[in-house]
């Protein structure tokens, strides 16, 4: 009898533990799972930088889950191993994060990236295209066409330089700030195994603090930085909008209207609609005879007109994320680009230089082609022919983009036509609104006059 009892509380306690067991880790793999959701990482963790959740929403990866990015695509143990390794930053949920945020663990692209694209070298230069309308009445559209040069010049019987090259190992980098806007020092190894060393020429580092610098080895994430949380030019997104004719660009002066609308400080999404309705209706009073003179306009605009008033309340709440004071998009640097931003600029400005006075090559058209500026399709005359053109030796110099302009003589003609002059009517291949109507306020044009 006493056995019986004996084996029957062993039997029992043996289901309890493997009862526990199994409940135990039931609650463990949805703890695990629910740790790597995009709910855990926007909520849990990281409520206090509520922009970066909402900008992920809206980028191109917005069905990539936060951990594929900053964790990598790993094993569930190496996963665990990786993620263990981020408890460093526990203290910040508590203390408070940064703003704008940086990932400083974000693991190298070869384990998050390339875990949907290739390595391999680009195949085709592709071609962009957008349209740009003017502040005024008649909000003219000009397009900007580019061919970039992911591959290199495929005709023009130069060699290939391919974008990838950057990311192959071949770059390593200093920067002094957690956002790597401000790089001092790169060091490029060469494809024939020869290696440069480029140095800030304005404010060099010393031996030692390049000694004791972390040399930062670039891959696709030191450009893409944006690919999963993008933070866009209101503007350039209003543009976009009017190219689809999302905000008709047929109502007059509508393009000034609503950048003014954009400068206005926002506190909330209910403020932002209240201020987009308020706006509306200023618009109308103006111009109220567009009622008599166009009313076909007219009629549509108030047609749209509720998917319009949702487009630019979601434009402003995203352009000053008005959750978190303190930023806005400009807060969150893009380095794939050169405008509003320093990007490829961080190096190929003109300011690093090796020890003989070469900077890190600065040429527009070792990127992408000349801008072509075109309003109704219009191509000027030449423009094609140079598209693509092998370029002359001393288009080459390091300090050409400075001096370019004083360089220009009548042998000029020859390839550019007649006209060599600066300008911006899109009329000749030099007077180029696409380079001329912009500051470059990140080039660095006195380093670039004074290079050898």
């Amino acid at each position: 009898m006493t056995l019986q009892v004996t084996l029957r509380n062993v039997v029992l306690v043996g289901l309890f533990v493997l009862v526990a067991v199994l409940l135990l880790g039931a609650a463990g793999v949805v703890g695990w799972e629910y740790s790597n959701s995009d709910e855990f990482c926007a909520t849990a963790c990281h409520n206090v930088h509520p922009e970066e959740p909402y900008s992920h929403k809206l980028s191109q990866h917005a069905q990539v889950s936060c951990v594929e990015c900053h964790i990598g695509r790993l094993s569930t143990f190496a996963a665990m191993v990786e993620k263990s390794s981020h408890v460093t930053h526990a203290w910040a949920v508590f203390a408070g994060y940064e703003r704008p945020l940086t990932a400083p663990s974000l693991p190298d692209a070869s384990r998050s990236c390339e875990g949907c694209h290739t390595a391999a070298t680009h195949q085709y230069n592709p071609i962009r295209v957008r349209s740009r309308f003017a502040r005024d009445e008649g909000n003219t559209e000009t397009k900007l066409t580019l061919i970039v040069r992911s591959v290199g010049r495929n005709f023009g019987g130069e060699p290939p330089r391919d974008v990838n090259w950057h990311a192959s190992g071949a770059v390593r980098f200093i920067a002094e700030d957690p956002q790597q806007l401000d790089v001092k020092w790169v060091e490029a190894t060469r494809r024939d195994g020869t290696t440069v060393v480029y140095e800030d020429v304005a404010a060099p580092l010393s031996a030692d603090a390049v000694a004791a610098a972390e040399k930062n080895v670039m891959d696709c994430i030191d450009c893409h930085n944006r690919a999963g949380h993008s933070f866009d030019n209101p503007e350039l997104l209003l543009d976009a909008a009017m190219d689809r004719r999302l905000v008709d660009p047929r109502l007059p002066f509508i393009k000034a209207r609503l950048v003014e609308l954009l400068d206005r400080e926002v506190e909330s999404e209910e403020d932002a609609r209240q201020a987009v309705r308020e706006s509306w209706l200023d618009y109308q009073q103006e111009f109220a005879g567009l009622a008599e003179s166009q009313p076909n306009v007219w009629e549509a605009a108030g047609e749209a007109a509720q998917a319009r008033e949702d487009f630019l309340v979601d434009l402003l709440v995203r352009s000053q994320f008005v959750e978190g004071e303190g930023v806005s998009w400009d807060s969150f640097p893009d380095h794939s680009g050169h405008k509003d931003a320093p990007g490829c600029f961080r190096c190929h400005s003109g300011r690093l230089q090796d020890s003989s006075g070469t900077p890190v090559p600065v040429n527009c058209t070792n990127c992408h082609s000349v801008p072509l500026v075109t309003q109704r399709d219009q191509i000027p005359d030449g423009y094609l022919t140079l598209a693509d053109r092998r370029k002359p030796r001393n288009h080459g110099r390091p300090d050409f983009m400075a001096r370019h302009s004083e360089l220009a003589s009548e042998r000029c003609g020859s390839c550019h036509g007649e006209v060599i002059e600066h300008g911006t009517d899109n009329q000749t291949f030099c007077a180029n609104s696409g380079c001329h109507d912009e500051q470059w306020q990140y080039l660095g044009w006195e380093a670039l006059r004074s290079a050898d």
